[in-house]
């Protein structure tokens, strides 16, 4: 071995290994303490970019989960008013075909109207104010305007038209019942068939609503699966395998005391130098 303090090669090598050493330690450091292999570009541009990608659609996806809870919220309110509004027209079936019996005296017509009148305007009540937010839902406002539009996906596009569900149900304007006086079985026959008519087209509201309903539901149960399942893929592009880096951060410690050694043995050499010259 050549001892000389002229050209100290080993020692420069030595410093270049060791400054690399620490850099790549420093690096498994940061992602130990960040818990993300990727903390910029540098550490790789394409799965950065393909994580943020992700990113957003995540974020989309809780916003749209939001929004279809939003929508199914709307509709069962809608839909909570509907079976009131059944009930009414159940109990008005009862009065109908009560006074269409024969016997029915003049006073029981009286009390048969003034329940009619009752059950009518309970009817038309629940139509004008049943609201969500400042959305009139069953009085046809909503049905026949612009489209009603649920966003429940995280990209363009990715809407559900909700305002058939909201049609007009009050009772002469939306469920067509115009006999709105009880003095003979003729008016209670009338009224007969056109609650009949009523109750039908009521169902036929309830069927409407109850299909956008399961529809909301089962897209929200599809975006918290879709969200898992992306959060999962980001996981394993971004995420740092703690197990893998900690015993990288281990072996690059180990060769950092080493290359200090080395390097701090090497630096030795000069002195040795140095003795070996006369005093």
């Amino acid at each position: 071995m050549t001892i000389s303090f002229g050209n100290q090669s080993t020692s420069l090598g030595l410093t270049r290994y060791l400054n690399d050493v620490s850099k790549k330690l420093n690096k498994s450091l940061e992602r130990l303490s960040t818990g993300l292999k990727i903390n910029k570009a540098s550490d790789g541009a394409a799965q950065l970019m393909l994580s943020e990608s992700m990113t957003s659609q995540i974020r989309g996806y809780e916003i749209a989960s939001s929004n279809a809870q939003e929508g199914l919220s709307m509709l069962e309110t809608a839909d909570s008013a509907l079976q009131q509004i059944s009930q009414h027209l159940q109990d008005i079936r009862d009065i109908a075909v009560a006074a269409s019996n024969g016997t029915t005296t003049a006073t029981q017509f009286s009390a048969y109207q003034a329940d009619l009148q009752a059950k009518l305007a309970a009817i038309d009540s629940i139509g004008s104010n049943t609201k969500y937010g400042t959305n009139v839902l069953l009085d046809g406002s909503l049905s026949g305007g612009a489209a009603l539009n649920i966003q429940i996906g995280p990209n363009s596009g990715d809407t559900l038209d909700i305002k058939t569900a909201f049609t007009d149900n009050k009772s002469s304007s939306g469920l067509s019942i115009s006999q709105n006086t009880l003095s003979t079985n003729a008016n209670a026959t009338t009224l007969l068939g056109q609650v009949d008519t009523a109750i039908a087209t009521l169902n036929s509201h309830l069927g409407t609503i109850g299909g956008f309903e399961n529809r909301l539901t089962d897209q929200i149960n599809y975006l918290s699966i879709a969200k898992t399942n992306v959060a999962a893929a980001q996981s394993t592009i971004r995420d740092t395998d703690v197990a893998a880096e900690t015993a990288t951060v281990t072996r690059l410690q180990i060769l950092q005391q080493a290359g200090a050694y080395a390097l701090a043995q090497a630096n030795i050499q000069p002195q040795i130098a140095l003795r070996l010259l006369p005093g």
